[in-house]
């Protein structure tokens, strides 16, 4: 019987840390995404307590509060008159479809910001290559 005591406490353990690595947690202000060999399984939404299999799934989460991107430098910009105009900027966005987000980026935070300043770059420099510097500096630059 005591040779078996051993064994006995060595199943517990392999059975607490295959139970441990099965379990995970999504937190409110988070998504998860569960991968299965690489390809999506599921997308998690719901905050708790979930399962997956150890070894074969593994699960990634991403933010869905909402993030800033805030530029380092004043962006210059040419007004229909052909006048530079130095604009600061910063962008507020939150990811809402993650399965999407990590097909189109594959999860790089950094990847989607680059592609989303890029945007709105093309957008304002379209917007103020319309505009005279008096409307840019008037009333009007909430409509731009």
């Amino acid at each position: 019987m005591r040779e078996k005591l051993p064994l006995f406490f060595g199943g517990i353990i392999v059975a607490l840390i295959v139970l441990s690595s099965s379990l995970f947690t999504v937190d409110q202000r988070q998504y998860a995404i569960v991968f299965q060999l690489g390809e999506v399984r599921t997308v998690i939404e719901q905050p708790g307590l979930h399962f997956k299999w150890p070894l074969v799934q593994n699960v990634r989460v991403f933010d869905r509060r909402i993030l800033t991107l805030d530029s380092a430098d004043p962006e210059r910009y040419i007004t229909s008159e052909k006048k530079n105009v130095l604009v600061d900027l910063f962008i507020k966005w939150r990811i809402t479809d993650v399965k999407q987000y990590y097909i189109s980026v594959g999860g790089n935070e950094r990847l989607a910001e680059t592609r989303l300043l890029q945007t709105v770059n093309a957008g304002l420099r379209e917007e103020f290559g319309r505009r005279t510097v008096n409307e840019v500096v008037s009333g009007e630059r909430d409509r731009i």
